[in-house]
């Protein structure tokens, strides 16, 4: 055997450890991205627990959303009331805009956006009511993402002027 024979070997055996360690190094990074999923959807899992606690520990805000699936108005909620409903749905909001973003960057996959909640919420007029006036405090693209998802339109003019409506005073 020569040095030209040797040097064959030699490549064609470096070729392999190549081979292998790009095939080991793409299972690492699938199980890394695997971790990293399961992490983000046990992240949302939380804090949506914590947004179901903190609406446990406000009676008059659970009781508000108990009556918006009678189609109680936030208009006809005592101002109290509608604060803490609006404080309270304002965090939800945010955990489902995490959720959204998320699912934006391929984190998690599209049906992630139902674990929070379905079409049945947000089809009562508080739920709407509340997205008016919190609306511009989310992202543009949530906003459209809200929007187009559950049917809403751009709030009208008089829905717009009113308190509490613009970005300044929204949660």
């Amino acid at each position: 055997m020569d040095w030209t024979m040797v040097g064959a070997l030699g490549e064609a055996a470096g070729a392999v450890a190549v081979v292998a360690s790009l095939l080991y190094v793409g299972r690492q990074v699938r199980q890394n991205n695997s971790i990293a999923r399961a992490e983000a959807y046990r992240e949302v899992t939380m804090g949506w627990a914590r947004l179901l606690h903190l609406w446990a520990d406000d009676r008059p805000a659970a009781n508000a959303l108990m009556q918006s699936g009678a189609g109680t108005r936030l208009a006809d909620l005592p101002e109290d009331v509608q604060n803490s409903f609006l404080l309270r749905i304002s965090a939800t909001f945010r955990v489902f805009e995490t959720i959204y973003q998320q699912v934006t960057e391929g984190i998690l996959d599209s049906e992630a956006l139902d674990m929070l909640w379905g079409h049945s919420a947000t089809t009562t007029p508080m739920f709407r009511d509340a997205w008016v006036r919190l609306r511009d405090s989310y992202s543009p693209r949530f906003t459209a993402f809200v929007e187009g998802r559950f049917g809403f339109m751009r709030p009208s003019a008089d829905a717009a002027s009113e308190p509490g409506a613009s970005r300044g005073e929204s949660g």
